[in-house]
């Protein structure tokens, strides 16, 4: 029972830090959307990355 308890904490936290990450390719593209070539595959790949680690937390959690 214990190590059920700790998968599910170690599946939360990574997708969390992931989810994190996503959040950052977002802002940063956003901030830097005049002077990159690709701001909007960057943030199109943040938001798919993003809304499926969400995806997954919830999942978890539930």
């Amino acid at each position: 029972m214990s190590e059920q308890k700790d998968t599910k904490k170690l599946k939360i936290g990574f997708h969390i830090s992931i989810t994190l990450f996503a959040l950052g390719i977002i802002i940063s593209s956003i901030s830097g959307y005049g002077e990159m070539e690709r701001a909007t595959m960057y943030l199109i790949l943040g938001v798919l990355i993003g809304g499926s680690s969400l995806f997954q937390f919830f999942k978890t959690v539930r």
